[in-house]
């Protein structure tokens, strides 16, 4: 902070303030619960009275909580915590409402978002955080062939979530499912459908994009806190393929995923492991129907940096944990899309996740 010229740091209940507290909760809504870190080391929270006991189990000795009651309201709070204030690092997921009242209450003369500190912490993961998303890998992983056999004539969409969501949970009972797409027939050509109860038939495609969020130890005692989550793709069909081209676009597929993990090393670009993969969909002829990037970090969020897109020239660093998920989607027809989570090592490249299997699967 004081290196970029930061007075204070806000983060309110979010992956951010997670990160640095194991504090989360997800019911203050338009009541304002945050942390304020300042550069010359204090920290106080603005804490809902009703809050107040939850937050006393994470703070750290010596920060303060500053309780506020719904007829007080938290701008003088948040007011008090600012004096003196001029340069102000926000929490960019918290809610705008809350800026608003920040600029009115505090005048900063300066705005940055909480990213300006917290990116460069949370990019690089280290060799914990990293055994905590293998634990969360294992759990989709060893699910894949349930997930793959609950997909049957005359089941819904909606019924192969359900069935996928307990088979998740069963594999690790602390754990929470962080998201389901069960997308089917000419539906699995949007990449990010809707699970809904379209009835599944034979020859359809269907892609299985799931993910969890395993529990979080802390001291000796495993928390109901849940951290770092897991996010795959496979896509199967029910039995033979009822489209000619499925098997052909699998395979495809299949070769752009390789390309994109072979190009992953230290000091490679963001941009060069997307544009491996899309040379390989391109070259093929299918370029304009693969309309989204090729990965996306993985962490605390489902998403976060790095990106793996055209035009992103970070360079990717040793540490670094993101999805590498080519697809390819014919409106009308069907889509194909395989994803696994690989980190950055020393010398290349090391899969979170079981490799995707090299040839379409069937239930």
């Amino acid at each position: 902070m004081k290196s970029q010229g930061i007075d204070a740091l806000i983060l309110a209940p979010g992956t951010d303030l997670f990160y640095l507290t194991g504090f989360e909760h997800g019911h203050a809504m338009e009541r304002l619960l945050a942390l304020v870190l300042r550069s010359d080391g204090q920290a106080q929270w603005i804490v809902p009275a009703m809050n107040v006991p939850q937050v006393e189990k994470r703070a750290q000795p010596g920060e303060k909580i500053r309780g506020w009651n719904d007829t007080e309201w938290y701008l003088a709070p948040l007011k008090e915590a600012l004096e003196g204030i001029k340069s102000v690092a926000f929490d960019e997921e918290a809610r705008a409402g809350f800026l608003l009242d920040l600029m009115e209450v505090a005048r900063p003369q300066r705005l940055l978002p909480s990213s300006a500190i917290m990116r460069p912490m949370r990019i690089r993961k280290d060799p914990e955080e990293i055994t905590m998303l293998r634990h969360a890998a294992r759990q989709v992983d060893d699910t894949i062939a349930e997930a793959v056999s609950f997909c049957a004539a005359g089941r819904t969409e909606a019924q192969v979530d359900d069935f996928l969501r307990a088979a998740l949970l069963k594999k690790d009972p602390e754990s929470a499912v962080a998201f389901t797409i069960i997308a089917s027939g000419e539906n699995s050509a949007l990449p990010h459908h809707e699970t809904a109860k379209r009835v599944l038939s034979r020859g359809d495609v269907v892609i299985l994009d799931y993910g969890t969020r395993g529990s979080v130890p802390v001291g000796k005692e495993l928390s109901h806190i849940y951290g770092y989550q897991s996010d795959i793709t496979v896509t199967c069909c029910i039995g033979q393929p009822a489209d000619p081209d499925v098997r052909k676009v699998y395979e495809i597929v299949y070769r752009a995923q390789q390309a994109a993990i072979g190009a992953v090393r230290p000091g490679a670009r963001c941009e060069d492991i997307d544009a491996a993969a899309r040379d390989v969909i391109e070259s093929a002829g299918y370029g304009q129907n693969f309309m989204h990037r090729t990965g996306h970090g993985l962490g605390l969020s489902g998403h976060e940096p790095p990106y793996l897109r055209t035009g992103n020239k970070e360079l990717l660093e040793e540490g670094m944990v993101f999805s590498i998920e080519p697809g390819v989607y014919l409106p009308g027809r069907f889509g194909v899309r395989l994803e696994i989570i690989a980190t950055v090592t020393s010398s290349g490249v090391d899969l979170i996740n079981r490799p995707s299997a090299p040839e379409l699967l069937t239930s």
